[in-house]
């Protein structure tokens, strides 16, 4: 899959022949073949045209619509590949808690192992008493994910695996004005918050772009609770690729790709960016007031977000030994593959589900 973000606010997109063409003031800027892209994704104040949405619909091409920040607004989406069976199976088995919860336990045991694998990289640098104790929880945490047989204790193990993870995030972060100070999001109030979270709703587009090119509906999931325009099953599948957006986030700052000037501190929220959250899922309160109220935040500038999204693609190519399969595949294509063996237990109802780790 080839997936095209433009962000760059003021350009037009139209069709012509076999192209879409980018331009400004009736100036062509770029060209994209559409044989080439798989997805495309307009930040903010990006127009199209009606002829250019005709040919993306005809061709199946996903085009997902995101504020100048990233927040998620929408998509347009066709009918093609879909699969009425393996939906209605879909339904039927993200009822059964039993089935549910092996597949959920997979999932979980992946991110946690992978958690812990970016801690125990930087413990070799940080001899560090307290994380090493972090690191022993953790491993106990991953194991016993094996034995959860209730989803409210799954999300419990879960929950606290986070919070250890990111107790010690910030000593994973060598770029001096670069503080981490503990998760924060609904809006992110440091630097490397900002891009986690705008990392992990970039991410979540594409998953739930190939849930649906797979014929699966993202709405009912295994791990997260059915919510009101919650995509609990796109968000089921992050879960194992959240840990890239950690990494990708830590090599940004560490190798001064991303600095203090890439940032906007502070801005204030949109209505629509405040009513969305992040990952585009809605949110009823951000506040003991009112929810429009503005908050202080901090987020990617324009600047910031060019270079996120360049590191971003390009870390997509990277491979990995993916070991489901078996084999060495790009990342992008691992995703595919990991909603491809989730529609698989779907379809036979068997929950042999294998996470994927980065190795």
């Amino acid at each position: 899959m080839r997936q095209v973000m433009i962000t760059e606010q003021g350009l037009h997109l139209h069709a012509e022949g076999e192209s879409l063409l980018v331009s400004r003031g009736g100036v062509e800027v770029r060209r994209l073949r559409l044989g080439e892209v798989d997805s495309l994704a307009l930040c903010g104040g990006v127009e199209i045209s009606s002829g250019a949405l005709a040919v993306l619909a005809h061709r199946g091409i996903a085009l997902v619509f995101l504020t100048e920040r990233g927040a998620f607004r929408g998509r347009l989406w066709t009918r093609h590949g879909p699969d009425v069976a393996l939906r209605q199976r879909q339904m039927q088995l993200s009822l059964d808690p039993e089935f549910s919860i092996r597949i959920a336990r997979r999932m979980i045991r992946a991110k946690v192992e992978q958690q812990r694998r970016i801690l125990l990289r930087a413990q070799r640098r940080l001899k560090d008493e307290a994380v090493a104790t972090a690191l022993a929880r953790l491993r106990v945490l991953a194991e016993n994910t094996e034995s959860v047989t209730e989803a409210p204790l799954l999300l419990g193990l879960e929950g606290e695996a986070a919070a250890l993870y990111f107790r010690h995030f910030n000593q994973l972060i060598l770029a001096p004005g670069m503080e981490f100070h503990g998760r924060s999001r609904r809006p992110p109030q440091d630097a490397p918050n900002a891009c986690l979270s705008f990392g992990y709703t970039i991410l979540g587009t594409l998953v739930e772009t190939e849930v649906l090119r797979r014929g699966l509906d993202p709405f009912p999931g295994v791990f997260h609770e059915p919510r009101y325009n919650r995509p609990s099953l796109s968000l089921d599948l992050l879960e194992e690729f959240r840990p890239f957006i950690d990494t990708l986030t830590l090599r940004l700052i560490n190798l001064r790709q991303l600095g203090p000037g890439d940032f906007e501190n502070p801005v204030e929220l949109t209505p629509e960016e405040v009513m969305l959250g992040e990952e585009g899922e809605p949110v009823d309160s951000l506040t003991s007031g009112s929810p429009m109220a503005a908050r202080p935040a901090v987020h990617l500038n324009g600047t910031g977000r060019k270079v996120f999204f360049a590191e971003f693609y390009a870390r997509l190519r990277d491979k990995y030994y993916h070991q489901p399969t078996d084999t060495t595949l790009e990342l992008r294509d691992i995703i595919t593959s990991q909603v491809n063996q989730l529609a698989r237990c779907f379809r036979t109802g068997e929950t042999d589900y294998q996470g994927f780790t980065l190795e």
